[in-house]
């Protein structure tokens, strides 16, 4: 028979080994609001989740809700009131808070979306952290997309004068505004879905989107003419963020297993996610005979002036901030110059 002492000493460990075992372990809530079959969902929350997982030895969980807690455009607020603790957000919807990272989307300055992405998150460690837009989140990653190529039904887009007279679907308003100053009449995007029935309808004349939208929105049957850019016809930057008050009660262990699969690391992951799904989209051009053309030298030359305002635009931007938007801008541009020769 065991002595009752022993078995009182043993429940008094049970009980003071309790709270440590269940400080060892945390739980994070991720929203997922993009679809599963995406490039979101597949370039970044499955694979960040796993990453953080086994880096944390299994001490941190990730749980993904079967259904978003949120829409995409109340993705900060969500995670701000507590309802989850990561979450993705297109920067468009946090514009009023987050202007320094859409250095990123000006058109034609950084080679390719990985490029941009590694840069733009180089740009920010170096400069604009300082501005201190992040405040209340700890900041695990930005990228951009694929980049932004024209797709049109009527005709092909070789010369500035080809864009007079199209109405051409956008997703955000730097793409609004680059549409408009090339002459044609932009159409915003009003969710994600519109731009099939747009461009199925006839509503427009073409779309400005990454390739992979051929297969993601199911155009592809529609579009007759692609036109790719250097540099892109712009990117859409994103950014990935956890509440800094979940982070800040992780241990430090926990706190470097996060740190290990976040970063540099995971903005270059999801970029290379969004690259991949347009590489899908080459299948579609060839099944559809869909013409593909490269923007010369000199439709560049005709372009580029029409679009100088986005970096005058973005300067002010950084003088309000107080970040040193001349630097910044150089450092982003070679630091994308740099890492696409690279690769």
């Amino acid at each position: 028979m065991i002595s009752p002492r022993i078995l009182w000493a043993a429940a008094v460990a049970a009980m003071l080994l309790a709270p440590a075992a269940a400080l060892a372990d945390a739980t994070l809530t991720m929203n997922v609001a993009m679809p599963r079959t995406s490039s979101f969902f597949l370039g970044l929350y499955e694979p960040w989740k796993e990453a953080v997982e086994k880096e944390s030895g299994g001490r941190i969980k990730i749980e993904m809700p079967a259904a978003s807690l949120a829409p995409l455009a109340r993705q900060w607020d969500m995670v701000a009131s507590g309802v989850a603790d990561v979450a993705m957000t297109p920067d468009d919807f946090i514009r009023q808070r987050v202007k320094l990272p859409f250095l990123a989307e000006i058109p034609f300055l950084a080679p390719n979306s990985v490029a941009a992405s590694i840069a733009i998150w180089r740009t920010q460690q170096k400069f604009f952290n300082a501005a201190h837009e992040y405040k209340g989140m700890k900041l695990l990653g930005q990228w951009v997309n694929g980049g932004n190529t024209l797709m049109t039904v009527p005709r092909a887009v070789t010369k500035l004068a080809d864009f007079r007279g199209l109405k051409l679907w956008v997703a955000t308003p730097n793409m609004k505004d680059a549409v408009a100053a090339f002459g044609a009449t932009p159409v915003p995007s009003e969710g994600s879905n519109s731009m099939f029935d747009y461009v199925s309808g006839g509503i427009v004349d073409g779309s400005v989107t990454g390739e992979g939208s051929l297969i993601s929105f199911q155009i592809a049957r529609y579009i007759k003419y692609m036109t790719i850019f250097p540099g892109q016809l712009g990117y859409n930057v994103f950014s990935f963020f956890m509440s800094q008050s979940a982070y800040d009660k992780l241990s430090p262990e926990d706190k470097a297993a996060i740190d290990r699969a976040s970063y540099e690391t995971v903005s270059r992951e999801a970029a290379e996610g969004f690259v991949t799904q347009d590489r899908r989209g080459d299948d579609a051009v060839k099944q559809y005979g869909i013409a593909v053309a490269h923007a010369s030298p000199e439709f560049m030359a005709e372009l580029e002036p029409r679009i100088a305002f986005f970096k005058k635009d973005w300067l002010a931007s950084a003088k309000e901030r107080g970040i040193d938007g001349e630097a910044a801008y150089d450092y982003f541009a070679k630091t994308a110059r740099e890492v696409a020769e690279q690769k």
